[in-house]
């Protein structure tokens, strides 16, 4: 079976106070660094936010028709979920086809509104819901829910230390748990139905790619993504420093 290279965590300059390089990064840019950086499945979610999805899709498509090479473009968004003392982010993706209106209505589910935040302010809103109910409301809508970052430490915090961490892994709606460093996790996921995966979260070209998924499918396709997350067919591989 064909293998191909994911990076399922990026940003964009959609929301400028969450990215590290210029404003005007425009997407074919963007699609040029992740090809050059020998992706073929890149997920862009920005937090709360699909806003940068059509122009990322549309560059994809005038590339391949001028150069033949092919980046297959996931939508997605991420969100920060507050659920007592604990945290999670939980990236969404979803299939091309229908994004728009499935995330209007994740976002209606979780009683969220970007409308009622500046573009700035995406990155800092959180929700307060159970993650595990999230996981299942982006399941319930045909995506897909990977726990990001979930070793990161913020402050004296660490998903990975948590109670709530342990429920994640149980949870048949988690696909793919992302580690920043894979060997940490690889004893805790060795019993899970769990995808372990490795992604750049890129705030900038220059971070595309710099840790990266090796997927067994058979063509590039959200329902083959979907397939080879759900087998734990995956190989971390790290390429550059967190």
């Amino acid at each position: 079976m064909p293998a191909f290279t994911a990076d399922l965590h990026n940003h964009t300059p959609h929301i400028s106070s969450d990215y590290r390089g210029s404003s005007d990064t425009t997407p074919r840019q963007i699609v040029e660094a992740a090809l050059d950086a020998g992706i073929d499945v890149y997920a862009v979610t920005d937090h709360f936010s699909c806003g940068f999805v059509p122009g990322l899709i549309l560059a994809a498509e005038q590339v391949a028709a001028e150069t033949g090479r092919s980046l297959f473009v996931v939508p997605g968004t991420e969100l920060r979920v507050r659920f007592g003392d604990d945290e999670a982010h939980i990236t969404a993706l979803f299939p091309q086809q229908g994004y728009a209106t499935a995330t209007t209505a994740l976002f209606g589910m979780l009683g969220f509104s970007d409308e009622l935040l500046s573009p700035h302010e995406l990155p800092y809103a959180t929700i307060e819901r159970d993650p595990v109910r999230v996981a299942r409301i982006i399941d319930s809508l045909g995506g897909i829910a990977v726990v990001a970052h979930a070793d990161r430490v913020f402050g004296d915090y660490r998903l990975v230390d948590s109670p709530l961490f342990e429920r994640l892994l149980a949870e048949d709606t988690v696909l793919a748990v992302d580690m920043l460093h894979a060997r940490d996790g690889e004893y805790r996921l060795a019993a899970c139905d769990v995808s372990l995966i490795g992604c750049s979260d890129s705030h900038c070209l220059e971070e595309i790619g710099r840790r990266r998924t090796l997927l067994a499918m058979p063509e590039l396709s959200f329902d083959a993504l979907r397939r080879a997350l759900a087998r734990r067919a995956t190989v971390h591989l790290g390429t550059m420093p967190c």
